[in-house]
């Protein structure tokens, strides 16, 4: 699991193919970022099975990526908002 290389503060509005892909990109690299995921099934999922199945199948999420339905908890007081 990498370690967070900085305090600067991620969000990424949509849990599709491409957000889950960028947030995922992000995460590895060692950033938190937090991913606003519109379905409450697709947020379950992925905090279940550390996956987007409906999305981007068979890529495993790395945990410093955090899913939230509220998108005002991915926006609010994050330094970068994708």
């Amino acid at each position: 699991m990498p370690e967070v290389i900085t305090d600067y503060k991620i969000g990424v509005v949509g849990a599709g193919s491409w957000g889950t892909a960028l947030a995922n990109l992000l995460a590895t690299k060692g950033y938190a970022v937090d991913l606003w995921v519109y379905e409450a099934s697709v947020r379950d999922e992925i905090l279940k099975h550390g996956e987007n199945r409906a999305f981007l199948p068979g890529i495993t999420l790395s945990s410093q990526l955090t899913p939230w339905n509220d998108i005002a908890d991915v926006v609010t007081g994050k330094d970068l908002v994708l």
